[in-house]
């Protein structure tokens, strides 16, 4: 007799933790969707352990890839030296003094030319922007954009079949984009422009920036037969949505822009 009230004991002690564990785990599953502050997600991000290698595809074609890499300005040599040491004396652990974002890579521009791009953008602890630094090239074409915030300048370079020529510009000249392009006789760029909706007359290039909001929830991502719990941020530019799937430690799993243009986690592109 005993031994079948152990026995029943231990049976309905498994059962019991099963269904809190199944109740956990849905509970929050039925809550997916649920908003969580922007800032945390944003954090996870700046912080994450691991780079995010990316396809890039356009539909179910690969047209490239690129590489995501966070970096935390100051943490480098103090990590570094207590993980030889396996550990951290007092006063020697380096403050943060901000955070870096690097993305490179490349892409098919037609079946005989590629388009390599290297962006770099330096940000405060508070996450604001210091400096960045842009590079693309599609030959015989080089087009490098450096930007700091403390002199409200941005340096533009271009090296193409025209020859080579530089221009430093305010910010506050980024306010007429129709007439700056203008002055650069940058026609094509204006047709751009104008499809992408900035108007012709003058609209602050500035102000559009600004205007970018985004909201972070949570959500789910299925990977072959499980289904994992990620991070989804999403914005509107210029009218249309872009989404970005986040793993719980801050790993760009997915970026989802109009027209069907995806980024994908290489990890996960068999599933």
């Amino acid at each position: 007799m005993r031994a079948r009230i152990f026995f029943l004991g231990i049976v309905v002690f498994w059962v019991v933790m099963n269904y809190l564990l199944w109740r956990s785990q849905w509970a929050a599953h039925s809550g997916i969707g649920s908003s969580v502050p922007v800032e945390a997600v944003w954090e996870k991000i700046l912080t994450a352990p691991d780079n995010s290698a990316l396809d890039i595809y356009d539909h179910d074609q690969v047209l490239g890839v690129c590489h995501w890499v966070p970096m935390i300005a100051g943490a480098g040599e103090a990590v570094n030296r207590n993980l030889r040491e396996d550990y951290a004396p007092d006063g020697t652990i380096q403050q943060v003094s901000g955070y870096w974002l690097k993305l490179d890579g490349f892409a098919r521009l037609g079946a005989s030319n590629r388009i390599r791009f290297d962006t770099t953008l330096k940000l405060s602890t508070n996450r604001t922007w210091q400096e960045m630094h842009a590079r693309v090239s599609a030959r015989p074409s080089v087009w490098d954009v450096r930007a700091t915030a403390a002199t409200e300048r941005v340096v533009l370079s271009v090296d193409d079949e025209t020859g080579k020529w530089q221009r430093t510009l305010k910010f506050s000249d980024l306010e007429d984009p129709s007439a700056l392009l203008g002055d650069s006789g940058s026609g094509n760029a204006l047709g751009f422009l104008a499809g992408a909706g900035l108007a012709r007359e003058k609209d602050s290039v500035a102000r559009r920036g600004a205007g970018i909001q985004w909201q972070a929830h949570e959500d789910w991502m299925q990977f072959g037969h499980s289904k994992v719990r990620v991070y989804r941020l999403e914005t509107e530019v210029l009218g249309r949505h872009i989404y970005l799937f986040i793993s719980r430690v801050g790993e760009i799993l997915r970026v989802e822009f109009p027209d069907n243009i995806t980024l994908r986690n290489e990890a996960f592109a068999h599933f």
